[in-house]
């Protein structure tokens, strides 16, 4: 019980460390998007961390499992290179006892993927996708930055060098499209904007080009020369696309009895939902195979731990295959449950697996 206890808590710590480690690189990852949509579009810092929130649960359903397998594989690593494996195996503790630490842990884990992917992940998912899109649809009254050309309206661009305090800007350029018959080109040194009535750029000691349909530019220096910003007028938010994530296990199999061609893709985002939960044991399973079955040299054992992380990846592709394989065809549904089964199954056979010894006059052989 002791021992169990000691594996337990290293484990658990290190696979709450993975984890972790897991989601900032996916968050890392992810978030340039959103960096980028709150910038376009001018939102607050705190948009952008409650896009994160909502975005954490998504993003648990693949950290977890891979940070169960690397917890797992660097607790047990830890414990074999410091000869404590040796030690609690000589005492005559099987390799299926000394497993169950990482089995319980794999449990939990398992336990917090259903609960997430039934209940939290859609409705944070559906969440995000409206705040997501209200953002986009969101109307600021202008927004300017420096060393960024910037879409004014559909007919006027700008760029700003330097943009000070009290709206004060420095090294203007703005080009106008609005008189079909010819293209302004502004250029002016400094400017401020006056919000009093219209919106209106005021441009001091600048340039104006206007070149017309024929190529013909006429030029001419200005002190003082006012540029009124026509900003669009707010357009009429259209109905958003509803993602499958967005959807519940049950919603996701009613709607596949009447989605023609895309029952598989409904029926597959489904019952995803209830094999996720299979993965951390899967991956568990794998440390506790090439760490603790049977007895070999250092150097072969570097090459199981190899031969781990290679199993760990040919699983997920073959996961991922049979899900894609069910988008097609509904008749390899039952794959996706059989496959992680047969995995644990046969996991769990070749850690009760014991040796059999056979002696002889000389010698003893091990089978």
């Amino acid at each position: 019980m002791i021992i169990n206890w000691y594996i337990f808590k290293h484990t658990f710590n290190n696979v709450f460390i993975s984890t972790s480690v897991f989601v900032g690189i996916i968050w890392l990852s992810q978030s340039f998007k959103s960096i980028k949509l709150i910038i376009n579009k001018g939102a607050g810092l705190s948009e952008f961390f409650i896009l994160s929130a909502y975005s954490l649960p998504s993003w648990l359903l693949i950290a977890i499992p891979f940070g169960t397998f690397t917890g797992c594989m660097i607790s047990y690593l830890k414990l074999e290179n410091d000869k404590e494996i040796l030690v609690m195996k000589s005492a005559g503790i099987s390799p299926f006892n000394l497993s169950r630490p990482a089995f319980l842990i794999a449990i939990l884990a398992s336990m917090i993927l259903f609960i997430i992917s039934h209940f939290i992940m859609p409705e944070t998912y559906r969440n995000f996708k409206v705040l997501q899109n209200d953002i986009r649809n969101s109307s600021q009254s202008l927004i300017l930055k420096d060393n960024i050309f910037i879409d004014l309206n559909e007919k006027q661009t700008i760029f700003i060098n330097k943009l000070n305090e009290n709206n004060e800007l420095e090294e203007i350029f703005i080009q106008d499209r609005s008189d079909p018959s010819s293209l302004v080109e502004l250029f002016s040194k400094k400017g401020y904007l006056n919000f009093k009535d219209n919106l209106i750029l005021r441009m001091d000691n600048g340039t104006r080009i206007s070149t017309d349909l024929k190529g013909k530019s006429t030029l001419l220096n200005f002190k003082i020369y006012d540029v009124e910003i026509k900003q669009e007028k707010n357009k009429v938010n259209e109905p958003r696309v509803i993602e499958y994530k967005e959807y519940n296990f049950f919603d996701l199999l009613k709607k596949a009895t009447n989605a023609g061609n895309k029952k598989g893709k409904l029926l597959a985002e489904a019952h995803s939902r209830n094999t996720i939960v299979f993965m951390p044991l899967v991956f568990s399973f794998i440390v506790m195979i090439t760490i603790l079955k049977d007895d070999f040299s250092r150097v072969f054992s570097i090459y199981r731990k190899t031969i781990g992380i290679g199993l760990l990846v040919i699983i997920q592709s073959l996961v991922l295959i049979i899900k894609n394989a069910v988008h097609s065809n509904i008749i390899f549904l039952p794959l996706m449950y059989i496959f992680p089964i047969f995995i644990i199954v046969i996991c769990i056979f070749l850690l009760n697996k014991k040796k059999v010894y056979k002696l002889s006059l000389f010698t003893k052989k091990v089978i």
